[in-house]
């Protein structure tokens, strides 16, 4: 493998993982993207991408749980699901060609709550309460399953669980890399038993994204507990939108300056999402009368 590109996988991988590691999703998808453009087989993609998403998901994890963002019950819930999941996936790839997680109703669902947290934290709506695990079980399946296929563990646990947990924002994310760290385990074991050597070809380069993820997962993981919540959930919600965009699109022949112009469209929105509503001038209280002193 040549140098040049290790040194990109290296460099993919610390950036996404900035993103990952503060929004919950980012560094599967870049990963998965960035090897299948190098003209890997998808099955190899894929398995290099779970070995890099194993070792940044487990120090991104480590660093989640000493910055007490982490949730366990749904972290083990999710996590569990999610090996079970990612197993289910490496085989389907292994084993069906032209495999694809993603699909139409999948992607728009997904762009639906992504503008719906864009929403909530553009208007400072963090929901909290009791925490709701319910939902943990069935989002590690799908996402395990969309991660060992396509690197999507991301972006379908964590607007999901932004969406219906109650959680704290960087508990989701930090509930999201615990988990994760058991779906690529439970996708490598997978690709280990179904294509064993999916996972000799594009070693280097996945060695190359998960020291670049490793470096950035502590900074990370860091940075998500001191973001306001609101600030949080409005990137998280417009990041699942553009990629869950980027999906939909993926099927339909749309013209280069259209869908661009989606994409730029798409930013404006984050961009005031971000900004959130203008702070409103206290309203002055009206005047009191004076209480009338008894006469003496």
């Amino acid at each position: 493998m040549i140098p040049t590109a290790v040194a990109a996988a290296f460099a993919a991988g610390l950036v996404s993982q900035l993103v990952d590691g503060v929004l919950g999703m980012g560094f599967g998808t870049v990963a998965a993207a960035l090897l299948a453009g190098l003209g890997l087989a998808p099955v190899v993609a894929a398995a290099a991408a779970a070995s890099a998403s194993l070792v940044t998901g487990t120090v991104g994890a480590a660093a989640h749980v000493r910055f007490g963002n982490v949730h366990w019950p749904t972290a083990v819930r999710l996590g569990a699901a999610g090996a079970a999941g990612g197993f289910t996936g490496a085989w389907a790839l292994s084993a069906l060609a032209g495999l694809d997680a993603a699909t139409p109703v999948a992607s728009a669902a997904l762009l639906a709550v992504g503008a719906v947290l864009a929403w909530r934290g553009s208007r400072g709506v963090v929901p909290l309460g009791r925490p709701r695990t319910g939902f943990a079980v069935p989002t590690g399946l799908v996402g395990g399953f969309a991660g060992a296929v396509g690197g999507a563990w991301g972006p379908v646990a964590v607007p999901v669980l932004m969406a219906v947990s109650r959680l704290e924002p960087r508990r989701v994310v930090g509930s999201a890399a615990a988990g994760q760290a058991l779906a690529a385990a439970g996708a490598l074991v997978g690709f280990w038993l179904f294509a064993p050597q999916s996972l000799r070809v594009a070693m280097p380069l996945a060695e190359g994204l998960a020291v670049g993820g490793a470096v950035a997962a502590p900074f990370a993981a860091w940075l998500a507990g001191r973001l306001p919540a609101a600030k949080l959930t409005a990137a998280a919600g417009v990041l699942a939108a553009a990629v869950h965009l980027r999906a939909l699109l993926a099927g339909v022949a749309l013209p280069w300056g259209l869908a661009a112009g989606l994409f730029l469209a798409l930013a404006a929105v984050g961009a005031l999402a971000l900004a959130g509503p203008r702070p409103r001038a206290p309203r002055a209280s009206p005047a009191r009368p004076e209480p009338a002193e008894a006469e003496a």
